[in-house]
Formats: C-alpha cells, sequence, structure tokens
C-alpha cells in the first residue's frame, strides 16, 4: 500500500488526495502544540477511503505526560487508526535516548492497549531499538528523493526490527511518500484497542491542569518568533489568539499566514507595515527588536523606498530531514527554503548541506 504523512503545512485537500491507500497525520507535539488542520486532515483523509494513522512528535519531555497529552488530544480516534510515534533529532530535548521512546510507548499501552508504531530515521534505529518486541517500525531513508511514486531498492538495516512496516522513501516535491508492506487487516490490527482502559477515553486530571495552566508571553518576543509560535499552534485559535497576541494580533496573524503560505509575503509586509504606523511595534531601536529580520522591508514600505531583503538565516540538514519537515520546525514554506536555494524538482537535499531560510 502506498500513502503520505501530513502536518499543518499540508491542506486537507492533500490529506484527502486520490490514487493512495492511507494517510498519517500529525495530532500533537510535546504537552502544547496541536496540529490546527488534524481533525479537516482526518475527515478529508475518511472521505477518501484512506486508511489513517495519528503520531505523536517527541519533544523529549516527561515521556509520560507527552503520550497523556497526545492521548487526550485523539482519544475519539483511538482504535480507529494506527498510532505512531515520531522520533526526530529536531527539537527533541531526549534526541540519544535509548529508554526514552519505549517509555512512552507503554504509556499509550497501558492506556489503550493499542502499540504505536515507531517512525526513525534509518541512522538512528539503535535509538529505538528496545522497542522492537512491541511496536511496528516505520523507517525514513531516501535511496533517490525522487518526487514519484516509483519505489526504489530498499537499503538499509532494520537493527532489531525482523522487517519494515512503513518505509517512508522520499519526500520529493514537498511531499512525504510512504510504502507499507501490509495490508489494510494488519493496518486495523495494529490500530484496534484489545483492551481499552476508561483512561483512554477520558482526560486525566493531570492534563486538563497542565492544558488549562498553559501560558504566553508575547514579551520580548520578535514578530518573527510569535508568529512561528502561532504556526506552531502555542498562541491558541480564535478568540483565544487575539486574547493572547493582544495588540500584536494582526501583524502576527498576518505573518503567520506569510509562513505558511509563501505568496501570502506582500500582504503580510503591507499589514506590518500599516500596524507599525499606527505604533504597534514602538519606535526607534524597540520598533527594530521587535521586527527583527523584517524590519528593513516594514521600514522600507513605510518610507516608499525600495524593499531590502532580511538577512538570510541558515539550516544546517540532518540525516532523514525533508524540506517540508525543515520548514514544519522554522515555520518557514518549505516552498520558500527551496526557492532561497535554487532548489527544484526532485528536491532532493544532502546531510551537512546549509539552506537559506
Amino acid at each position: 500500500m502506498k500513502g503520505i504523512d501530513v502536518a499543518s503545512y499540508q491542506t486537507a485537500a492533500q490529506a484527502g488526495m486520490s490514487g493512495i491507500d492511507f494517510t498519517i497525520i500529525k495530532a500533537t507535539q510535546g504537552r502544547s502544540y496541536v496540529n490546527p488542520l488534524c481533525n479537516a486532515q482526518w475527515d478529508s483523509a475518511g472521505k477518501a477511503g484512506h486508511l489513517r494513522g495519528l503520531y505523536h512528535y517527541a519533544s523529549g519531555g516527561d515521556p509520560a505526560k507527552e503520550a497523556d497529552y497526545f492521548i487526550a488530544q485523539i482519544k475519539n480516534y483511538v482504535g480507529k487508526g494506527i498510532l505512531a510515534l515520531d522520533w526526530e533529532a529536531g527539537e527533541n530535548a531526549a534526541w540519544g535516548s535509548k529508554t526514552w521512546a519505549l517509555r512512552f510507548v507503554k504509556r499509550i499501552h497501558s492506556k489503550t492497549g493499542v502499540w504505536p508504531v515507531i517512525y526513525v530515521q534509518a541512522s538512528a534505529i539503535a535509538q529505538v531499538a528496545s522497542c522492537a518486541p512491541y511496536c511496528g517500525l516505520w523507517i525514513a531513508g531516501y535511496p533517490t528523493n525522487a518526487a514519484s511514486w516509483t519505489v526504489p531498492s530498499f537499503n538499509y538495516g532494520t537493527g532489531a526490527w525482523k522487517a519494515v512496516t512503513i518505509w517512508q522513501f522520499s519526500s520529493g516535491g514537498g511531499l512525504d511518500r510512504n510504502v507499507a508492506h501490509i495490508d489494510s487487516k494488519d493496518w486495523n490490527a495494529i490500530a484496534k484497542a484489545k483492551a481499552t482502559t476508561k483512561a483512554a477515553a477520558k482526560v486525566t486530571t493531570a492534563v486538563k491542569t497542565a492544558v488549562k495552566k498553559a501560558s504566553y508571553s508575547t514579551k520580548r518576543k520578535t514578530v518573527w518568533r510569535m508568529a512561528t509560535d502561532t504556526v506552531a499552534g502555542k498562541t491558541g485559535n480564535g478568540k483565544t489568539r487575539v486574547k493572547t497576541l493582544g495588540k500584536y494580533y494582526a501583524g502576527v496573524q498576518a505573518a503567520a499566514n506569510y509562513l505558511m503560505h509563501d505568496s501570502k509575503k506582500a500582504e503580510a509586509m503591507k499589514i506590518l507595515a500599516t500596524e507599525t504606523k499606527k505604533g504597534v511595534f514602538g519606535t526607534g531601536s524597540t520598533r527594530k527588536a521587535i521586527l527583527g529580520t523584517w524590519y528593513d522591508e516594514v521600514q522600507a514600505i513605510i518610507n516608499g523606498t525600495t524593499k531590502v531583503a532580511p538577512a538570510a538565516r541558515t539550516y544546517t540538514v540532518k540525516s532523514g530531514d525533508t524540506l517540508s519537515g525543515i520548514g514544519s520546525k522554522l515555520g518557514v514554506a518549505w516552498a520558500t527554503i527551496a526557492s532561497k536555494n535554487g532548489i527544484k524538482s526532485p528536491y532532493t537535499i544532502y546531510p551537512g548541506e546549509k539552506l537559506k531560510y
């Protein structure tokens, strides 16, 4: 079977694309982020007749608490799709640990009766080997990274696992492509809980309290940082986001829209200029500090002069990275990264390569 995995930088329509068999959706990260498109992507994939799954991106905090948070957010979907742990180096404080993943999946199993599959890059399988007796292996390795559904020859070791359950074989064109070496019956067997506990159907008091107490401060943050946090779900949604961002809401929301859609840049800069003229971002050094990397462009619009491109930041590609994954970590549209670095289809990147963004 072939399928894709999606996060907030893919659309609901992509989650329900034709010609594939399954869609695995990012649901949560750490203990504060929920993919704002998760429900829409889930529904779209379901309407398309796809088998479905949900994954949690490890932040490396307390594994039991991260597992509780994951289940609290997707409890209504338990038993309806496979569950997965995304074990990557980026934004993961526990990267390198050989016990974190096992503690996470055991917590999930104790609450739901389900053993999650483990997503990991080919070079880091040893870190999650302790999960092999219980969990399926979802390995990431790109022999060609072509923007194609032609599956190349598998040339990776599987460590403690005898076989691979799912292989993410390419992220070419900004879309993660996977092939599953199981059928729909096996998929549903992995997804279905054998002994669901009350904890899976009810949010624990501890999680409720943690979510209730979660707060966000705009103090000493640049617009870029606030926009990135907004894309990551850290500023809430709807009225909560408006209240959280306060006077910065209009500008930050515009910037967040640009980070998710490269075509929104001109509109975002115009709105930031308007908000700046209103005095939202202060004057002088205060304005420069808050606008950060966008200061020159915004000021140029206000002054009616030629726009000056902001200084480029760089990211060093790690083994297993994809353009879409890097974009998600940085809060930048993957297409923007590709454009700035002259990367074209099949969008191949290499470990050690420095990308401007």
